[in-house]
């Protein structure tokens, strides 16, 4: 509910608003709350921002203030108005609406409350009355205004907030009731917000009461004689309408007297008159400032006069002096007119001179326009040349699209054919396993025996029949390698390990991996790094030729400022990190190198010899070593490209990086952030381990740095935010972008998948462990939490547990928790159940929410007593949903009848481990940007079921990083952060019930059994809200044992339906998954790099 608490100033509405916040409503953040005064020590319970909202809509929206109000009406409030105020106001409604009850106080809406009034959904007014004179009496003490002007601001306000609450409910608060009679009218007070229906609330003790009201506050008292000699017949039938309350009935309202409209139009008629004053006033001081600065100016001038005939005298001497000089340049005047009579003579012959090389000088324009003819020529033959060759590309260029699109056709059979050899190495073992069983020898032994004795030839046995096969297919495997290394074609990837599912006594599901495949079947390893940089990442000259080609069609080429600081480099490192720069293939780069004050002398001279040789090349030698943050300024100072990127002194530059971002730039010329893909090398300069990145990815970058190298960032953004800040050395580049993302919307962020920056892994570099640089970690807490308290986060900031170098960020839950309503499905299968209730009942910490289980015709008695049970000691309620299995129905249904804020769907076979789970997903759920919320699921035999849904994967979605093993990280720990996907699983599902709504929930008619989940998901992100998925959340998962296995031709076509529908639904948004990396498989859920890459090539 939304409590309203109005009424004229100095009428109590300050005790009322206290009173409510005691008994359980929220009103504001700490940083909102308007702190107690002498003249209130009991404090306001306002709230700034809507104080200073109200002000500026009455001043700067109306050009009134709250005591001038003799011309205001209802209707000033123009919808103009409305909409200049009303983003403000809305955000303020949104941030309380979380809090519900929640009450805003302010005497002001009694002008104002018509705006409010959009924005409120179940508004209750709690309206605070004083007697007039009293309020006169106080606003005299407090204002200095007479009584008559306090009895006519009562007057006008008591009529507008009459007026203006006319259509909502109201509560009638008496002032006088409160002082002489607190504990009672505290009590009636809360009878009457009960009445209103008005939940959340509590009824202060009388303990309470009397501390808070305390009556030698109440300076005021004031009597009927006094009030009578200032009140009129109108303002005297109002007050009694209060005093026996029958104020709320009075039909119709009156309208303002004369007498009050007479004050307060004198009233205001003396506020212009004393603004005309005021104004005359400063006028006045003007002049006189002015008349006092002339007269300054006045003996300024008489100064100078002084000076100048000083001067003047000085400057009579100088023209006797120069006189004499003026009769010695007379005399050289005379001989140089000879001198010059003589030069004539010699321009004369110039002259003639001139004349005939100005007839060669014909002669030869003649002979140049006859050339530029001849160059126009062959300018247009050329063109002419060119066309053909563009032509020639295109033919080729679709020639080579035909060709790729062989090649993955070709790819995908031998992927096929890889499986089944593989299946066919298990296989073998397995027989071979079979034969060398003492069971197969000693069965065999028996045979031999028994065809003796019946004098029988043994013929050909099964085992041989299966050599014979396996023999075949070896020798054509052997002629299909040597027909591939005759032809030296790239090899498809491998498909993920065959699994073997068994059941041991207790039904328990293991999943083991099968023994890898016989060298000879083993086509590719999906992980072998070198063949795949080989096969995509390696330049030949003519794709330089065609980047280089391609660069000379940019109408812009910016130039990209390289920022590097050195301190005592290895010359080795420092010459191979300098030399990738001047090998890029994109020329148009300055590189600004600030030498943090090196000790070894080799780092001048190697740095002197590079920029000598390349103007390119800027260095600044510091006298002093201030560390790198220092540093890097210093090199900043120098830049003046238009773009700023950044280069360890021991790092490389991959050849085509700057003409990958330059390109990227031209094509997205609103982004104002780059980063690409990275990898390490080590010190024989062998390249691994890559880091194939998500897009912009908000919350994996809040626990580690995402971006990282390479980072482009617009010279203007740097320069803006002062560029590194010292202090948070090992983690400066992290805080950098964290404040640049501050400035910058999320969609002017761009992510270059590709390789472009090769990180140096030498002893004492974080490329080698993260725990190399402890003192990294505390400086990048410290960024993070300074990060979100300036956006008004709350959360604590701490290191990921098992994740050296990592962060994890913990958000805040309000004070009063909302309620979750956790959705059940279920069909029979007791055991399930019992086991999923009751781990949530014994071991979930947050402590309000309600369990919701759909019964999906069950018929099982256990099961319908389990039901029973629960519901009658009120562990649960239970929904009927006589209907044919459709899981997206059935929580559509469930949403509807629940009864919390937020929302969590959960499956049958769930049970908690972690005792936090709900607090960690409520926690994100309530963030506004976020708009559902994933957990880590676990098989119960400790391996990975749902790490996020990879979108891709078998043609629609798979469950990232899945069968990983409990002690493993993932691909860059990825297994183990809270992060952004596109999807999560359904299974355990978190989120607030108004962006399940907005959705219009799960698709029933399409997806009612797989796939929902994802779709979900795609639609919320379409709302622009973002999907989280974090690991300390952990539940384990029995799958689907209500749904089962799709192993009936029905399901199995109804699965093919679903299929067909994601991809016509969706098309592209499947194969291009921003939550992961085009350079990865879509194979495999284990992030396997792709063969080929789905990036698009130069060529």
């Amino acid at each position: 509910m939304q409590l309203i608490v109005l009424g004229m100033h100095r009428s109590g509405t300050s005790v009322v608003a206290r009173l409510l916040n005691m008994m359980g409503a929220y009103f504001a953040p700490e940083k909102e709350i308007v702190p107690p005064t002498t003249a209130n020590p009991k404090g306001y319970w306002e709230r700034w921002d809507i104080l200073w909202l109200q002000e500026d809509l009455l001043k700067k929206g109306l050009g009134i203030t709250w005591d001038n109000i003799n011309q205001f009406k209802t209707s000033d409030i123009t919808p103009e108005i409305q909409a200049e105020f009303e983003p403000k106001a809305r955000e303020i409604v949104l941030g309380l609406d979380a809090q519900r009850p929640w009450m805003i106080k302010d005497p002001r809406f009694c002008l104002l409350l018509p705006f409010w009034r959009p924005l409120l959904e179940i508004p209750v007014c709690l309206y605070v009355h004083r007697s007039p004179i009293q309020v006169a009496q106080s606003l005299k003490t407090r204002e200095d205004f007479s009584m008559m002007l306090g009895v006519a601001l009562w007057e006008k306000y008591t009529l507008q907030g009459l007026a203006n609450t006319a259509d909502m409910p109201r509560i009638l608060v008496s002032h006088e009731e409160l002082m002489s009679n607190p504990i009672a009218a505290v009590k009636k007070l809360h009878q009457d917000l009960m009445d209103c229906e008005v939940q959340g609330l509590r009824l202060p003790s009388d303990k309470e009461i009397r501390a808070f009201i305390e009556p030698k506050y109440f300076h005021e008292h004031g009597d009927t004689g006094l009030q009578n000699a200032y009140i009129n017949h109108q303002q005297a039938i109002l007050f009694e309408a209060f005093e026996n309350g029958s104020v709320f009935q009075l039909e119709p309202l009156p309208t303002l007297s004369e007498g009050a409209a007479e004050i307060l139009q004198a009233y205001q008629e003396r506020l212009e008159a004393e603004q005309d004053t005021s104004k005359l006033q400063e006028t006045l001081e003007t002049r006189e400032q002015e008349i006092t600065e002339r007269d300054i100016e006045i003996a300024k001038g008489h100064e100078e006069i002084d000076i100048r005939d000083n001067k003047i005298a000085h400057r009579d001497a100088e023209i006797v002096k120069r006189d004499g000089e003026i009769n010695r340049r007379v005399q050289e005047i005379a001989s140089l007119k000879q001198a010059l009579e003589t030069q004539k003579t010699l321009n004369a012959k110039a002259q003639s001179q001139i004349a005939s090389y100005r007839n060669q000088v014909l002669v030869a324009e003649n002979q140049a326009i006859r050339l530029q003819q001849d160059i126009a020529e062959r300018q247009n033959q050329q063109l002419a040349l060119e066309t053909d060759l563009t032509e020639t590309q295109n033919v080729l260029t679709e020639q080579e699209q035909t060709l790729s699109a062989l090649f993955t056709k070709t790819q995908d059979k031998q992927h096929h054919i890889n499986k089944l050899l593989q299946w066919i190495s298990a296989l073998n073992e397995d027989i071979t396993a079979i034969f060398n069983s003492l069971t197969w020898r000693s069965g065999n032994v028996i045979t031999q025996i028994i065809l003796k004795l019946m004098f029988r030839k043994a013929g050909q046995t099964a085992q041989d029949h299966l050599k014979n096969i396996l023999a075949e297919i070896a020798a054509w495997q052997s002629q299909i390698d040597t027909t591939n290394d005759d032809q030296s074609m790239p090899t498809a990837s491998v498909m993920p390990s065959v699994t073997q599912t068994k059941l041991t006594q207790t039904k328990q599901v293991v999943v083991t991996k099968a023994k890898a495949p016989a060298k000879a079947l083993l086509q590719q390893n999906p992980r072998d790094y070198p063949r795949w940089i080989q096969n995509y990442d390696t330049l030949n000259p003519k794709m330089v030729k065609r980047m280089q080609q391609r660069i000379k069609t940019w109408d812009v080429q910016p130039v990209i400022s390289i920022v590097m600081p050195t301190y005592n480099t290895a010359e080795k490192w420092l010459r191979e990190a300098i030399e990738s720069v001047q090998e890029q293939i994109y020329p148009n780069w300055e590189l600004c190198i600030a030498d943090d004050a090196s000790s070894q002398p080799h780092v001048h001279r190697i740095l002197e010899e590079y920029a000598k040789a390349d103007k390119r090349i800027k260095i600044i030698l510091r006298s002093e070593n201030g560390h790198i943050s220092a540093a890097s300024n210093t090199a900043l100072d120098e830049v003046t490209g238009e773009l700023i990127t950044f280069l360890d002194h021991d790092d490389r530059l991959a050849k085509h990086a700057l003409f990958w971002v330059v390109k990227d730039i031209l094509a997205h010329p609103e982004a104002m952030l780059w980063y690409s893909d990275e990898d390490k090398i080590n010190e024989k300069g062998e390249r691994y381990d890559p880091y194939f990145k998500s897009d912009w990815n908000p919350d994996l970058f809040l626990s580690y740095n995402l971006i990282n190298h390479l980072a482009v960032y617009r010279t203007a953004l740097i320069q803006e935010i002062a560029g590194f800040r010292e202090g948070y050395e090992g983690a400066q580049d992290y805080d950098l972008a964290l404040r640049v993302i501050e400035q910058i919307e999320a969609s002017q962020i761009r992510h270059i998948p590709r390789i472009l920056y090769h990180w140096r892994a030498v002893s004492g570099s974080t490329a080698t462990r993260q725990d190399e640089k402890p003192y990294a970690l505390t400086a990048a807490q410290k960024a993070i939490s300074e990060h979100l308290e300036r956006r008004d986060i709350e959360a604590r900031v701490t290191e990921a547990p098992n994740v050296p170098g990592a962060i994890r960020v913990q958000y805040a839950l309000p004070a009063a928790l909302p309620l979750v309503s956790l959705i059940i499905p279920t069909r029979n299968g007791v055991d399930f159940l019992s086991r999923c209730v009751e781990s949530i009942l014994e071991k979930t910490d947050y402590q309000n929410f309600e369990i919701v289980i759909v019964n999906n015709e069950s018929d099982d008695p256990a099961t319908l007593a389990y039901m029973t049970q629960l519901e009658e000691t009120e562990k649960a309620r239970i929904i009927d949903y006589p209907h044919p299995f459709n899981y997206a129905e059935i929580n559509n249904m469930a949403v509807e009848q629940a009864e919390g804020e937020l929302i969590g769907l959960l499956n049958n076979d769930l049970e908690i481990i972690s005792p936090d789970w709900l607090t960690e997903m409520v926690s994100h759920a309530l963030r506004p940007e976020i708009g559902a919320v994933g957990a880590r699921l676990w098989y119960p035999n400790e391996i990975l079921q749902h790490g996020g849904v990879i979108l891709g994967i078998g043609s629609v979605a798979g469950h990232s990083h899945k069968y990983l093993q409990r002690h493993q990280f993932g691909y860059f720990s990825r297994a183990c952060l809270i992060q952004n996907f596109s999807a999560v699983t359904a299974a355990c599902l978190v989120m607030r019930k108004q962006n399940f709504l907005a959705v219009g929930g799960l698709d029933a008619e399409h997806l009612g059994i797989a796939f929902n989940d994802v779709d979900f998901c795609l639609k919320i992100k379409a709302l622009g809200l973002r999907i989280v998925w974090t690991p300390y959340a952990e539940l384990y998962h029995h799958e689907s044992v209500s749904r089962g296995h799709e192993n009936t031709p029905e399901k199995q076509a109804r699965f093919q339906k679903e299929c067909d529908y994601m991809k016509s639904r969706w098309g592209n948004i499947l194969v291009n998954d921003p939550a992961y990396s085009p350079n990865l498989t879509l194979e495999t859920e284990d992030f396997a790099y792709a063969w080929p890459p789905r990036v698009p090539s130069i060529i």
